[in-house]
Formats: structure tokens, sequence, C-alpha cells
């Protein structure tokens, strides 16, 4: 089959169809999953015939392969073999839908490899993902700042938003559901806005336009209230600029705390202290005092006991996927969407082994890639956007830890192509004297 379509078309023409298809799929990635999954399946279709290994000469494909059988068997058991003490709450249907949000990406991850396998295109792709994120800035600046909810229709009605108003203390979410999932997709571009502003170039037009989207991106990430977001941009710093982004964090921190501190502490009174805190939204001020936590149901705390407790009845296959809302409203009487926690709700819905396969495969390809970009002792041939890469997704990964939105299908396939772009970055034929990988 392969032959057959080289034979017709050739490598180069499959590649440059094949770009295009990827390039239009990641650019209407944050506007409009449907329509980017139409560009971005075939794309990942052309990519499998760019190969130059077989699926199963790669040895990077095995451990995401063994994960995808894992979470297939658990979700098969789940429905025909295992009894489940919450059937009444909870339909065994689900894990096999869940499926959905894995096995796809894993496919993904080997067949769009072609399309970031190198410094140029991994640049290509920052700049689209970029490009893409102005509907975005645009809806959310115009959601907050003028109320817009919609719909917004564009393309002569092909493709319609419906946002939601601002709710207080909701912040910034423009074409998302969710301020927090704003949040994230605004950390996934933030990186790579950090090195297009630190390249060299003359032209003054480019500078200022990529100044723009860096000063407009990190706004809005800002107004999503989002404290995972807030981190993003703080780490971002240190990881792209180097030690030159660490002693300016080290300053922002202590700049940021002292004035918090000074704003909240009741040590402080007077008309400076009032003033101050005038010029900070109330809903900023709430995240950092006593009185934006009075009333909460849950802890974190409570919610992962729970969750490991859910864990610990079945740690081989799980208990189901998204069964841990109505497991937990039935105990608590409070509404949990999600455990706030990647590793324990994949745990949660398909069992230890497979998430223990997940969380080492997906950290040995960060670390690896880490020493081959940061590690490298030819400085002239460190990539920004490669360090974006890999900013990208450590910070995205990191914050799963305390939240989830991996299962908003836009962020989830930006995290494997980010996974696919670094894994090229670690076989890279220029960088193997550096850290050689045997693939």
């Amino acid at each position: 089959m392969k032959n057959l379509i080289n034979k017709h078309l050739g490598d180069k023409q499959l590649i440059e169809y094949g770009l295009i298809l990827f390039s239009l799929g990641i650019f209407f990635l944050p506007s409009t999953l449907f329509i980017s999954i139409l560009f971005l399946l075939p794309s990942a279709i052309i990519g499998s015939f760019l190969q130059k290994n077989t699926y199963f000469n790669d040895k990077w494909n095995y451990p995401f392969l063994i994960f995808g059988c894992l979470i297939l068997l658990s979700s098969l058991l789940q429905n025909y073999v295992l009894i489940n003490n919450y059937n009444d709450i909870w339909e065994p249907i689900n894990s096999l839908i869940g499926l959905g949000n894995w096995i796809p990406f894993i496919y993904f991850f080997w067949s769009l490899q072609p399309f970031v396998d190198s410094k140029s295109k991994r640049r290509s792709f920052a700049l689209i993902l970029i490009a893409g994120t102005f509907p975005l800035l645009m809806s959310g600046f115009g959601q907050y700042f003028f109320n817009w909810t919609g719909p917004i229709e564009t393309l002569n009605g092909l493709i319609i938003w419906y946002q939601r108003p601002i709710e207080n203390p909701g912040g910034l979410s423009g074409l998302f559901s969710n301020q927090n999932y704003a949040g994230s997709w605004l950390n996934f571009v933030w990186p790579f806005c950090l090195a297009v502003c630190l390249e060299k170039r003359k032209n003054l037009i480019k500078k200022t336009i990529s100044f723009c989207f860096l000063i407009g991106t990190s706004f809005a990430a800002f107004l999503t209230y989002s404290r995972n977001a807030w981190i993003g941009l703080f780490l971002s710093l240190p990881i792209i600029i180097g030690r030159r982004g660490i002693k300016f964090l080290y300053v922002l921190i202590i700049i940021f705390l002292f004035v918090f501190f000074f704003i909240l502490s009741k040590n402080f009174t007077g008309d400076i202290q009032n003033n101050l805190s005038k010029l900070i939204p109330t809903k900023i001020l709430l995240e950092f005092s006593d009185d934006g936590y009075q009333g909460l149901d849950s802890t974190r705390i409570e919610i992962y006991t729970s969750a490991i407790n859910l864990i610990k009845t079945n740690p081989f296959f799980g208990i189901g996927a998204a069964s841990f809302p109505q497991i937990y409203f039935l105990e608590t009487n409070f509404w949990k969407g999600h455990s706030h926690n990647l590793l324990l709700e994949l745990a949660l819905s398909y069992g230890l082994p497979s998430t223990i396969i997940f969380f080492l495969t997906t950290n040995l390809i960060l670390f690896l890639s880490f020493l081959v970009i940061f590690k490298n002792k030819n400085k002239e041939s460190i990539s920004l956007f490669d360090k974006a890469f890999w900013g990208a997704l450590f910070i995205f990964l990191l914050s799963q830890l305390f939240d989830v939105q991996y299962f908003d299908g836009k962020l989830s396939i930006v995290m494997w192509i980010l996974l696919a772009g670094l894994k090229n970055i670690i076989e890279d034929k220029s960088n193997k004297k550096i850290m050689p990988i045997n693939s």
C-alpha cells in the first residue's frame, strides 16, 4: 500500500500534502475541534506512510501500545466480567467510551511524528499554534471586557461559538467551556510566544507582532484567574530564557509576595494598603486570602484521599472511567467532576499497571529530551522552539497533578504532539552523540 501511494505521489509531494493538512488542523484546533480533526486525521494517515520504520520497529511505541491494551482489557472486564458495587449509579459502558481519550492519541503519537521531526517543522508548528490562538484571544477579551456571549459566527455560519457569561468568581474562558481549560491552552502557547520574541530578527513588523502576541497571551492567561495558568507563566521564563529568566523570576516572585503580604496582612492598615487593594481585582485577592476558601465543600486532600481509597478496591483494573463524580457524590453529597489529578483519574478508571506505564514513559521522554536540549554543550545547536516544546509539555503535565484538563480534546491533541516532538528530538541524528537512543 505504501509503495503504491508513493509511486503515484512521491515522498516529497506526500510530505507537502501532509504538512498542509497538519497545519490546517493545528490552526483550527483552538477554534473548532471538529474541523481540526477533519484535517488532522488524513494528515495522520499520510504520516503513517511517511514513517521510516513500521509501527512495531519503533521501540517507543511499545509502552504506549501495552498501555492501550491494558486499558482496553480493563474496559472489557468492567463491562462483561467484573462485579461493580456501583452499577446502580454508574454505567460500565463509560469505560469503553473513555478509551476515546487515550487510544486514538497513541496512534497520533506515532503517525504525526513526521510533521515535527525537524527544528524547522517544530518552529512552523509553534507559529501556526500561536496564529490559531488569535480567535481565542479576541473572543476572550470580548467576553471579559464587553460581555460577548455569542453566538459568534464565521465562515458563513460554518463555525458558531457560544461563549459563557463570566460569573463571579470566574475568569476569561473564551472559546473554551471553562477558564481552567483556556488557561491550559494559553500555557501551551506562552512558551512558544517567548521563543518567537527571543528570536534574532531585524524585521520590525514581525518583532512588533510577536511582542503583541506575547503580551496578549500573558494578559489573557492572567485574566483566566487560573492558578495553574499563573504558575505556568512564571515557570516558562527560566525554562526558555535560562539563567536570566531565573533571576528575573526571583525578582517577580519577591515583588509579588511582598505586595500580597502587605495587602492581605492584618498587621498593616491605612490608605496605602486600601489603595493597593483597589488596584487588584477582588477575584485575584480571593485566590490568596482565607476569604476565597471559605465555604468550600471539599479540600484537595479530601478528594485525593477518597480517590486513593477507591483505587484500593480494585488496583489492577480500576473501577471505571467517569465513575468518581457519581461515587463521590453518593458518599459526600458533593459533586466533583474528577479527582483533580490525572494519574489518580487514570488509576481509578483503568487500574495502576496502565497508569504506571503511562507515567514512566512520558517522564522518560521528558527526562531524555531534557538532557538533549538543556545539557547540550554546543549552545549554538540548541533551538528556542525545542526548549518551548519541552517547557510547554512539562508545565501541562505538572498542572495535571493538581487539576485535570486533559480530557478536553484540544488539549490532549497538543499534549501528544508535544510528546511526539520530544521523542523526535531524542532521536535526532545531530543529537545522537549527546544522547544515543536506539529505536
